[in-house]
């Protein structure tokens, strides 16, 4: 996520939100080690199939994707202006909370969330890169992240997690095949694609502190649980690489 964000004048994409039926690779049921998440219903579920995901974040806070939020039935506290993002009240107070942190390029990668029985899937695979996709509402002012650990139908809003279980993003989309403007064409077996939590950790920090200072909770864990790297200087570190490179 600390590599250099593409910036695409125009492509050729085919994206598909996770509402879709199919998924885009083989997942497994998840153990009992899995990071927890929830289970969001949208509509009538068992008749439509509409249903997504959140992740815990604090006590009574969770994470899930803008395009959920909008149809799900939770009490919404904020959405992201750009990016595919949402936070949402929900009771995590007997939850375990996940540690947000980063990923490098190549790293391994899970992606976790929910089928329409509840049950917990997940995914493995690597994270590769961040582009921007012009034209398109979720990608356009947000970067992308991709990988191509699989998801499918309703894992829309589960996590994204690092070899250290650690939550990096938020599942959002999968792409059938994205082409630069040169015609090369993004080589993976699938491109799945999330919104890298770093990119909005200023958000993510800000709108926790408004919502528990105008609510006045204080039960619980009322702050994100962050790592050294979540909180690390990010933009000294490209000034830094930026300057071995010259």
């Amino acid at each position: 996520m600390l590599m250099n964000v593409l910036h695409l004048t125009s492509l050729v994409i085919l994206l598909v939100l996770q509402g879709c039926v199919s998924s885009n690779g083989k997942l497994a049921q998840a153990g009992s080690d899995a990071p927890f998440v929830h289970y969001l219903p949208i509509g009538i579920p068992y008749v439509f199939g509409g249903h997504g995901t959140s992740v815990p974040l604090t006590s009574e806070v969770s994470l899930t994707a803008k395009h959920v939020a909008e149809l799900d039935y939770s009490r919404v506290i904020a959405y992201h202006p750009h990016c595919d993002l949402a936070l949402i009240e929900q009771d995590n107070r007997t939850k375990p909370l996940p540690t947000l942190g980063i990923i490098y390029s190549y790293q391994s990668v899970m992606t976790v969330g929910k089928d329409m029985f509840g049950n917990t899937l997940i995914g493995e695979g690597q994270y590769y890169r961040d582009i921007y996709l012009p034209g398109h509402e979720l990608f356009e002012q947000c970067p992308a992240s991709i990988a191509d650990a699989p998801v499918q139908s309703g894992m829309s809003g589960g996590g994204v997690y690092n070899s250290n279980s650690e939550l990096v993003g938020i599942i959002s989309a999968k792409v059938y095949e994205v082409r630069l403007q040169d015609g090369t064409k993004i080589e993976t077996e699938r491109i799945s694609l999330f919104v890298p939590l770093l990119f909005v950790r200023g958000w993510l920090i800000d709108e926790l502190a408004e919502f528990y200072a105008s609510t006045q909770q204080s039960s619980g864990q009322s702050q994100a649980l962050l790592s050294t790297d979540f909180l690390l200087d990010t933009e000294a570190m490209k000034r830094n690489i930026q300057n071995r490179n010259r």
